[in-house]
């Protein structure tokens, strides 16, 4: 019984030792490969170690071609190399998720007015103006002296011209002025978490929640949680310690004292029994005694 539990436990071993080989055996195969299809010249993430061929440190093999390993989300972007976002245009930063202003720009890309958007942005023209159809030029309409729009009017297909206003605003009722948008209705996603949405005229901003200061969290500037105990801004009582949370804290009272943490009041100490039937017989002998009728 000995020797055939020996010899099965021999043949598992040979069998996990040719899955092994089998494996790097493919992985140096499709290293190969890609060096083949690219004419000799080495494509990028693929490195030599000697004999062997395989993906450079800080890629990975991914469909029989060496892909590059970013750690953190390239939001709005792809990665290109270790730790090395690419990103798309209107975005900025090392992750790509910075909004560019392309209406500061020394060389502003608009004839007329420039109005910033989430990644983009958007071209509209003064009154008396509409806008050409390229999206950035503004060209004289005659049209647009009649219906006195707020901000300008656009060149519509067949010629017809309407009013326009700038990102995050609406025409009104009277399709002349315009009106604010607010983002903020769209939903918790408009920011991202630990902020909030706060809406502007025509656009929004996203603020630390209560609790959270902006800071330089793992490298990046983002809403950190404040310390209420650390910086004094608490509410707890005198007589309770303050226990900071992740966006907020909670007071507890000291040893000898009760309440909410907020308010706390000093603990009646408990009477022996002794001390109770000393009050109780004491009592009894100073309770008036009713006259005898």
């Amino acid at each position: 019984m000995i020797v055939q539990k020996q010899r099965v436990f021999v043949v598992i071993l040979h069998f996990i030792t040719l899955s092994v080989a089998h494996r790097h055996n493919s992985l140096h195969r499709s290293a190969e490969d890609t060096l083949e299809d690219s004419g000799g010249h080495t494509p990028p993430g693929l490195c030599s170690y000697g004999q062997t061929t395989s993906c450079c440190s800080g890629w990975r093999i991914v469909h029989g071609v060496c892909q590059p390993v970013c750690a953190r989300l390239c939001v709005n972007g792809r990665c290109v190399g270790p730790d090395q976002c690419l990103c798309s245009a209107g975005y900025a930063g090392p992750q790509c998720d910075e909004d560019v202003n392309e209406c500061g720009f020394v060389e502003r890309p608009c004839s007329h007015r420039c109005m910033n958007t989430h990644g983009s942005y958007r071209c509209y023209c003064e009154p008396g103006y509409a806008l050409s159809a390229d999206g950035y030029t503004c060209a004289r309409e005659a049209a647009c002296f009649s219906l006195r729009c707020q901000f300008g009017c656009q060149m519509e297909r067949g010629g017809a011209v309407r009013c326009l206003c700038p990102p995050g605003l609406h025409l009104a009722a009277d399709s002349k002025t315009c009106e604010d948008d607010d983002e903020c209705r769209r939903g918790a996603d408009v920011c991202r978490p630990r902020r909030t949405c706060k809406n502007t005229f025509g656009s929004f901003v996203c603020v630390c929640r209560d609790g959270f200061v902006m800071g330089t969290l793992s490298g990046a500037v983002q809403c950190r949680d404040e310390d209420e105990c650390l910086i004094g801004s608490h509410r707890c009582s005198r007589h309770a310690q303050c226990v900071n949370t992740d966006g907020s804290y909670t007071c507890q009272c000291l040893e000898g004292y009760s309440g909410n943490g907020r308010t706390c009041r000093p603990r009646r100490a408990s009477q022996s029994r002794a001390d109770m039937y000393f009050n109780y017989k004491l009592s009894k002998r100073t309770k008036p005694r009713r006259p005898s009728s």
